[in-house]
């Protein structure tokens, strides 16, 4: 579904209009700049209209569980809400500095944050709603957003934000709602074009096609993609281990955040294969409690991979533990990849020593770590991990839950959504 400047249109207008997109992007750059206020008042006024009535019914069609769409719903609620905008902006924002006269000079300068101009979003279609929180983003700051659906958003992301700009109409002269897929490299020139900057989700290749398609006066922001595991350093204990499978189950390992696996503070084989059987137990006792959507092309080819490679396991470097739904396999060495993804996790052995030579190769990849240690070794391994490059550690439960104010990737959405200009008297 197509969203263009407050018109719902098919594919053929949708292109058509999108002939005509510089002259469109024109008429907007002269309307009056967008208040951050009233994209407030308009996000709250959905926050509000948001019903467990009206909204469950159409998440549980997307094949989330009633219990994963009441709290994707209440997550919407508050993150649209005035209270949680308002802090949000601060945290990440603050404010503008008062005219101040620079060390060494006798002129006052102003300086201030403005919008980038034009925002080209690429979102990726592993989190829910993750196109319409990155324009909302947009919106926050200011900027005009052309929006790129990924493929399977189903008209969500359209419906959500044709609901935004019926609450406020001046939306419509910010939002633009392109249902192309990425193959269509001739439309997504076009969008590129008249932006200032594309943000782009997404993995390594993802990246690289917007390289190479976007012009180099126009700005890449990158939010790619990442790896998180879990850290056990001691006698783990039962109910934060249980966190952690939480998190496994919950996110199906899509997310930058999910748990791909655990590495365990060891050297001894044994030990890792003997942390690897009790981690199984655990993780099949949370997931036969949470029902997985499953049955997708994707999960069915994970499957068989894993077949292979216990088909192929040698004792001596890996050990795989099948249980209902889920698995665990020890391996030997201590790499860093994905998971199989779909409740199927490594467990590795790294012992404490050799965090900082086996994980600081990995730059920029590192993402979210789940550490369970004595309160007494927290300090040393958080400094630790923060060196290799991870930004975020917390519990395993809390791994892919983000709270008001928290930075993505390590850096702040909204600051890198606008430029600081100054003006000097």
């Amino acid at each position: 579904m197509n969203l263009v400047f407050g018109e719902f249109l098919d594919n053929d207008e949708a292109l058509a209009r999108l002939e005509e997109l510089g002259g469109l992007i024109a008429v907007s750059r002269r309307q009056p700049p967008l208040l951050r206020e009233e994209v407030i008042a308009a996000l709250d006024a959905f926050s509000k209209s948001l019903s467990p009535d009206s909204e469950l019914p159409l998440l549980e069609g997307m094949g989330l569980s009633r219990e994963k769409a009441l709290y994707e719903l209440e997550y919407a609620r508050t993150a649209t809400s005035r209270e949680y905008l308002e802090e949000r902006i601060r945290r990440e924002l603050g404010g503008d500095p008062a005219p101040f006269v620079p060390f060494g000079e006798t002129g006052p300068i102003k300086q201030k944050r403005l919008p980038l101009g034009v925002i080209m979003h690429i979102a990726a279609g592993n989190v829910d709603a993750l196109p319409v929180y990155s324009v909302i983003e947009g919106l926050l700051t200011g900027n005009i957003s052309i929006l790129k659906l990924p493929t399977g958003d189903g008209g969500l992301s359209a419906a959500i934000l044709g609901r935004l700009i019926e609450l406020e109409p001046k939306l419509r002269h910010y939002v633009c709602v392109f249902d192309f897929p990425s193959s269509d490299t001739a439309s997504m020139e076009k969008m590129a074009a008249v932006s200032d900057a594309v943000v782009v989700w997404g993995g390594d290749e993802a990246i690289r096609a917007v390289r190479r398609l976007a012009s180099p006066d126009t700005r890449i922001i990158e939010w790619g993609h990442k790896l998180s595991f879990a850290y056990v350093s001691g006698e783990a204990d039962e109910e934060a281990l249980r966190g952690v499978a939480f998190n496994i189950c919950d996110t199906e390992q899509l997310y930058c955040s999910s748990c791909q696996g655990i590495y365990v503070d060891a050297d001894d084989f044994g030990e890792v294969c003997r942390f690897a059987e009790r981690f199984a137990d655990i993780l099949q006792e949370v997931s036969l409690t949470m029902p997985s959507a499953g049955g997708t092309a994707v999960e069915a080819q994970k499957t068989l991979e894993l077949y292979t490679e216990e088909l192929e396991a040698s004792s001596d470097e890996k050990h795989i533990f099948r249980r209902r739904g889920c698995s665990v396999i020890a391996y030997r060495d201590n790499r860093l990849a994905p998971s199989y993804m779909f409740r199927n996790c490594f467990v590795r052995p790294l012992p404490r020593g050799e965090i900082l030579d086996r994980l600081c190769g990995y730059k920029n990849l590192l993402q979210t770590v789940a550490l369970i240690c004595p309160d007494a070794d927290r300090p040393e391994l958080e400094e630790l991990f923060f060196k290799t490059g991870a930004v975020r550690i917390t519990s395993g439960r809390r791994m892919s839950r983000n709270y008001c104010g928290s930075p993505h990737d390590g850096e702040f959405a909204l600051a890198r959504y606008m430029k600081t200009v100054s003006v000097e008297y």
